[in-house]
């Protein structure tokens, strides 16, 4: 048997079982190692098809704690100042005002009130006195109306009343509009009239009037005596 080998053991064959051997050799090395050593080395389909699909998004964590407050951090530095802004744009003029009255009039005006003291002394006797009352500011008109009020008047005594145009007193007279109102303060004489500056008819005038009192006589000579306040209001 052995001699029957050894015919036919020649080169050929001896060459072809050898190939046969590390061809059988080689592939069962390569079934149990990895060729590929990069993934440039996979075609891009080939590549794609073995990547996974992704997973679903897992549940969401419970929050963190809250951390401690950091220590505040250092003043900064002051900032440069800004420039100057652009100058406004300048405003319309007002509308020109009236022309104001000066503090001088020539007359009382229409409504308003001026007022006055009046005194007298005399210690002739029967001799008359005649008290003067000069208006501060002329009237544009004289008055309608003069009224002598007495004392007991203004203060009501045994139910007098003073005229409905002379609501004040001795220490505020007042007047209502185109009336002069002559009030009593104390007097010792006898009142009688009151008597325009002009005529001495009775009245007054533009600028005042007169009070006339009546010296009482028979007798040694007594001295009569009187004082008080006056109000006049321009219609």
């Amino acid at each position: 048997m052995l001699s029957a080998i050894r015919r036919r053991l020649t080169f050929a064959n001896v060459a072809m079982t050898l190939a046969l051997l590390f061809a059988m050799s080689g592939g069962a090395y390569a079934a149990k190692h990895y060729l590929i050593t990069s993934t440039s080395q996979i075609s891009p389909k080939v590549f794609s098809a073995l990547r996974g699909k992704a997973g679903p998004a897992g549940a969401t964590g419970a929050a963190g704690a809250t951390g401690a407050q950091g220590a505040a951090g250092a003043t900064g530095a002051t900032g440069l100042q800004g420039p100057a802004g652009k100058e406004g744009v300048e405003g319309k003029q007002g509308v020109k005002g009236e022309n104001g009255t000066t503090g001088f009039t020539s007359t009382l005006p229409s409504g308003k009130t001026e007022t006055g003291a009046w005194s007298y002394i005399s210690s002739f006797e029967g001799g008359d006195s005649e008290v003067p009352i000069s208006f501060t500011i002329p009237l544009e008109a004289a008055p309608e109306h003069v009224f002598f009020v007495t004392k007991e008047e203004y203060n009501e005594v045994s139910g007098a009343k003073p005229p409905e145009a002379c609501h004040g007193n001795g220490e505020s007279p007042t007047a209502k509009a185109g009336n002069l109102c002559v009030y009593e303060g104390n007097n010792s004489g006898t009142f009688f009239e009151i008597i325009k500056p002009e005529t001495g008819s009775p009245g007054a005038g533009r600028t005042g009037a007169a009070i006339l009192f009546i010296g009482e006589s028979g007798g040694n000579p007594a001295t009569t005596n009187g004082i008080g306040s006056w109000a006049v209001t321009a219609k």
